[in-house]
Parts: structure tokens; C-alpha cells; sequence
């Protein structure tokens, strides 16, 4: 509301509010093989937690929960209804279907190559 008694003021209108969402939203990113330093969750419905050291995180498979902390080079999603949550500052690959990412921070950036993915900021 105040942003948009600002842009009023200063004799600017907007046909639609900007999305939040949309501005993370980045180009998806050449498929990179993980390798020995980086975290590998194969599998379906496995709830995990995980923490990064500038390593990043492949998860592969369906429904499986995943919280991750520390700061991680890449996180890539493959696979269909996983619920992932992101603590710090990093980027997300999604390639799959009806996938939820939660993101903490104001930073991360995804990129999306599926279907009814959604992306929301994490209430807690």
C-alpha cells in the first residue's frame, strides 16, 4: 500500500502488482553430474535433513521432505511431489512435477522445468 501511494505521488501507475516469486525466477542451468563433496538423496518418501558446505544437493525421487541449511552451491529437485526448504541463500533447480520449495532467505533463485511447481516463503 505504501509503494503504491509513492509511485502515485511521483505520477507512476502499475497495471499489476510485481510478483515477489517472479523476480527469483531464473534461466534453468546445464545438468551437472554430482560428485564425491556433494549430497545425494535417491529414494521416495524419505524425510532428511541435510546441511551444505558450499557443496550442493541432488534429490531424486517422490514425495521425500528435505530441509537443508548451511550455504549450498546448487540444489537440484528431479522428481515429483518433494517438499524441500531452503535456509540460506542459494539456487534451485526443479525439474518435475507439483514440487514445493520454501525458501527463508530473500535471495534464493530457482529455475523451473516441470509442472505445477510452487515456490513460497517459509513461515517459519
Amino acid at each position: 500500500m505504501r509503494a503504491a501511494l509513492i509511485l502515485a505521488l511521483l505520477g507512476i501507475t502499475a497495471a499489476a502488482p510485481i510478483s515477489v516469486n517472479a523476480q527469483r525466477e531464473v534461466a534453468p542451468t546445464d545438468y551437472k553430474q554430482p560428485t564425491d563433496r556433494d549430497i545425494v538423496i535417491r529414494g521416495n518418501e524419505q524425510p532428511k535433513s541435510v546441511s551444505c558446505d558450499n557443496n550442493s544437493v541432488y534429490i531424486e525421487g517422490e514425495h521425500n521432505e528435505v530441509q537443508v541449511s548451511g550455504h549450498c552451491g546448487l540444489i537440484r529437485i528431479q522428481g515429483n511431489r518433494n517438499y524441500v526448504w531452503v535456509e540460506r541463500n542459494t539456487l534451485v533447480n526443479v525439474e518435475g512435477n507439483d514440487n514445493l520449495l520454501f525458501f527463508k532467505d530473500t535471495e534464493t533463485r530457482y529455475s523451473n522445468r516441470g509442472n505445477n511447481n510452487r515456490y513460497e516463503r517459509a513461515r517459519h
